[in-house]
């Protein structure tokens, strides 16, 4: 049994697999104050209750964008389970030509979410990625990567707007019945939804503009928000950067 963890600015995703199966997932809020023993407590606590023994697991692989956090989780591998656990990083084969300017700057979520993509879809295709950041990048028909974009997610966006501005008020990310609506929390809403659509809209036919005609999958937790407001054809993928580190450790076992 292999065990992935996503380790992400918001949360962290953990998916058990037997072989190419997804057992279950699960998430935790992200805290780099906690320590490994107090994030096993958690993560033991969750396997406890699927009736799931650790010692059926003999594989971990993390991807991660806290570096804080990966000290942490290696130990916690250690320790609890008894495996050294394999990072997402350089050196690690993936499939992928990272043709940026640094590949090492290219953060291990890009990659996996870029190796889950052309997996399960093939290549050419725009991955995007909606959480605390939203984050595309372009693959070629040829698996190279070749650059992308990064954007404050809607609650990243909007929580800073609410701070700037006084008389705004916090509204939950919803989509309201119009566009252009009459009050505040409302418009805030449409902003949140509506906009945000368009702008993922109007990027993607920026990039298919540039490179061509490609597949486009959308993955993260604020993807949900504005699936259904998307003009432009998309693959939804919930679990794409989960299955792009299940194909990794096998890539490297």
């Amino acid at each position: 049994m292999l065990l992935c963890i996503d380790i992400g600015n918001t949360s962290i995703v953990l998916g058990l697999y037997n072989d190419d199966d997804l057992i279950q997932s699960f998430r935790l809020q992200t805290n780099v104050y906690q320590t490994s023993d107090e994030y096993a407590i958690k993560i033991l606590s969750v396997l406890n209750n699927l009736n799931f023994q650790k010692e059926k697991i003999d594989g971990i692989i993390i991807s991660s964008v806290v570096p804080q956090l990966d000290p942490v989780f290696k130990l916690l591998s250690n320790k609890y389970f008894n495996i050294n656990p394999k990072f997402v990083g350089p050196g690690i084969k993936s499939g992928i030509n990272i043709r940026i300017d640094n590949p090492k700057e290219l953060g291990a979520d890009l990659l996996v979410g870029a190796v889950g993509a052309t997996n399960k879809y093939s290549s050419p295709v725009i991955i995007i990625d909606m959480g605390t950041a939203i984050t595309m990048v372009y693959v070629n028909n040829k698996n190279e990567l070749l650059g992308g974009m990064i954007l404050p997610g809607i609650k990243t966006a909007y929580n800073a707007l609410v701070q700037k501005a006084s008389r705004l008020e916090e509204a939950a990310i919803s989509t309201p019945k119009n566009v252009v609506e009459k009050d505040t929390v409302s418009c805030l809403q449409s902003g949140m939804t509506h906009g945000f659509s368009s702008l993922i809209d109007g990027v993607v036919r920026k990039i298919k503009k540039e490179y061509g005609d490609c597949k486009v999958v959308l993955t993260g937790g604020e993807a949900r928000f504005i699936i259904n407001n998307l003009e432009e054809e998309v693959i939804y993928d919930e679990n794409l950067l989960l299955d792009g580190l299940k194909i990794l450790y096998y890539k490297n076992k």
